[in-house]
């Protein structure tokens, strides 16, 4: 709780204010495990760096050289996540004109760096993200070296596997928790059959997911699917997509939307029809409207659903946890 103007900082005080610094900065977390009960309310917080002393006894002076620590930690923390704020800058306050690393420091002082953690850092979980300027995109290769690909037919469906492996799960924490993101940036191209342009109108209007430690979001796309409101500290043991003993949907984080091709087509009369088409490879119907590959049979868009083996397809993407937290896995199916 904020103290009074012109009152000496208190060694309570100070604590308290520490705390609200560990609790970002630092780690007061740091027994955490994988399997804790309401993970996300508590695990969400610490970067984990070095935490400073919060637990200084009653009479202990607090003097400048422990405000610089806390302001340091205040100030990168400002620096770090995604908001428009001003770092603190302490003028020498009047009647103070020889400010040493012993001087006294002023409840005033302490309540600054309090409200900076309390309203601007940990307000709607501002220190779960990062600017843009404090960032770095690495391009995760697959264990073959090369891109996924596939050539052969398929009937039911398709997964491809990816994980991402920290040195612990608290290292995993404090890369979600400092606003880290997986992001999976799908396209499909050079196909030309019914079958690629129905996934390939799926695929490439989703955009890029991108997998937080709370949700996953969807980014420069055309077309919304459906997130499930899971992230990091959502996941499971299990994907639950009847590969594993999980629940069904247990670790479905999202589901991209059908094929959005408009059909739509009108009378002389005024009268306007329209709907979300599928593509075909078939000319047995009147309401088909041609279209043609660069090379390859003709293939066609048709707004009955019943025309075409695709609808109600979708790209769906599951999570789970392994080795404790220190791993993330995630599926992609088709």
């Amino acid at each position: 709780m904020p103290r009074t103007i012109g009152q000496l900082a208190e060694a309570s005080h100070y604590n308290s204010v520490a705390e609200i610094a560990n609790k970002v900065f630092g780690d007061i977390y740091s027994s955490a495990a994988v399997t804790d009960n309401n993970r996300k309310a508590t695990h969400k917080y610490g970067w984990g760096a070095t935490n400073v002393d919060q637990a200084l006894s009653a009479g202990t002076p607090i003097t400048a050289d422990k405000l610089q620590v806390l302001v340091n930690h205040t100030n990168v923390s400002i620096d770090h996540i995604n908001v428009t704020d001003s770092v603190l800058v302490f003028a020498v306050p009047t009647n103070r004109t020889n400010i040493t690393a012993q001087t006294l420091v002023r409840a005033e002082d302490l309540n600054l760096i309090e409200d900076k953690f309390n309203n601007t850092i940990l307000a709607t979980n501002n220190h779960g993200t990062v600017d843009s300027d404090s960032s770095s995109l690495l391009t995760a290769t697959p264990l073959s070296g090369g891109p996924y690909t596939r050539t052969a037919t398929w009937q039911n469906k398709i997964t491809a596997e990816h994980k991402w492996t920290w040195g612990s799960y608290n290292a995993a924490r404090y890369f979600f928790n400092g606003g880290g993101t997986v992001n999976l940036d799908l396209e499909m191209s050079g196909g030309c059959t019914a079958g690629y342009f129905n996934w390939a109108d799926m695929i490439n209007e989703m955009g890029t997911l991108v997998f937080n430690w709370d949700t996953v979001t969807q980014s420069a796309s055309t077309t919304a699917g459906h997130s499930f409101g899971k992230g990091f500290y959502d996941l499971t043991q299990y994907y639950g997509d009847g590969s594993d003993a999980g629940s069904t949907d247990e670790g479905l984080l999202f589901q991209s939307a059908g094929v959005t091709q408009n059909t739509a087509y009108g009378y002389g009369y005024g009268y306007g029809y329209g709907s979300a088409g599928l593509f075909v490879s078939n000319a047995d119907s009147a309401y088909l409207w041609a279209g043609r590959c660069d090379a390859g049979p003709n293939v066609y868009l048709v707004s009955q659903s019943g025309y075409s083996g695709y609808v109600g397809r979708a790209f769906k993407l599951y999570g789970k946890y392994a080795a404790n937290g220190a791993e993330v896995h995630l599926k992609a199916v088709l």
